[in-house]
């Protein structure tokens, strides 16, 4: 009777195990629900983001921009979350590629980069609609840019022999006449003086003509044509310039629109250039 008083009297003055059991869980359990907290709160994404990788954020309007791309735009929810992957995953590619350095040592990862950019600067301007005033007066201070060659004069020879023809055109460029030789002949009924490229292509063929129509006074060049080589030689041109925009309108437009848009640029490097520090060593 007295050694079971006394393990009742041990066993009253002894701490429970099982009540430091359920304190030791209860601790944990708030260490962990804090730790989730803080978690938690980190994930919590701005009110126009669909995800964040890392520390880059993925705004809605991408994502909606990238969703409008999809065949039908009442894409099913699979094809939704399939879709954030996709973004999610590019993002993850594109940090990583940054991380390698891939955008100074890559040229086509440098080549779309700037492509990019380039297309951003200048999008404004190949979107620009101008008047008819400002492209009559566009077509009027830009003649030049809008003139084509109506008439040229040609001298042209032709041989069965590649390097006879070489030859030839080498004399002809050095001594500034064509030499006299058996084995290369001029052009039999070719008209003297200015012709219409029309009428020149009857002669030369289409693409000779065009290419005449091309080269600068006084220039010659050496062409095939049907197993024999050709000679020729610019002597004169007149051009004509169109001062009808109803009859050249697009291409008018066109051209407005690039000017416009080298403009921009080259004012947006120029810009870049004043704020940064640049310096050149020639090679």
């Amino acid at each position: 009777m007295r050694e079971r008083n006394e393990e009742l009297a041990a066993a009253a003055g002894a701490p429970d195990i099982r009540w430091l059991i359920a304190g030791a869980l209860a601790g944990l359990l708030a260490a962990g629900y804090g730790i989730l907290r803080q978690a938690d709160s980190g994930d919590i994404l701005p009110a126009n983001a669909v995800a964040r990788v890392n520390e880059q954020v993925i705004s809605r309007d991408r994502y909606e921009r990238a969703l409008a791309r999809l065949v039908t735009y009442d894409a099913a929810d699979d094809e939704q979350d399939l879709l954030l992957q996709r973004l999610v995953d590019d993002e993850l590619l594109v940090q990583r590629a940054l991380e390698l350095g891939m955008v100074r040592s890559d040229t086509a990862v440098r080549n779309a980069m700037v492509d990019s950019l380039i297309a951003s600067v200048t999008a404004e301007a190949d979107a620009a609609s101008p008047t008819d005033e400002e492209l009559e007066r566009y077509l009027a201070d830009n003649t030049e840019r809008f003139s084509f060659v109506a008439s040229v004069a040609v001298a042209a020879w032709q041989t069965d022999d590649e390097s006879i023809a070489q030859s030839f055109i080498t004399s002809l460029r050095n001594d500034g006449e064509a030499p006299i030789s058996d084995l290369i002949a001029a052009i039999p009924d070719l008209p003297p003086g200015l012709m219409a490229v029309e009428i020149l292509r009857d002669y030369l063929g289409p693409g000779i003509a065009a290419a005449a129509a091309d080269m600068p006074v006084g220039s010659s060049a050496v062409f095939a044509r049907r197993g024999r080589w050709l000679v020729v030689q610019v002597l004169e041109k007149k051009t004509t310039a169109y001062n009808d925009l109803n009859s050249i309108r697009n291409r008018v437009l066109l051209d407005f629109r690039r000017r416009q848009a080298e403009q921009t640029l080259r004012d947006y490097i120029d810009e870049l250039r004043h704020r940064a520090d640049v310096h050149m060593a020639l090679p």
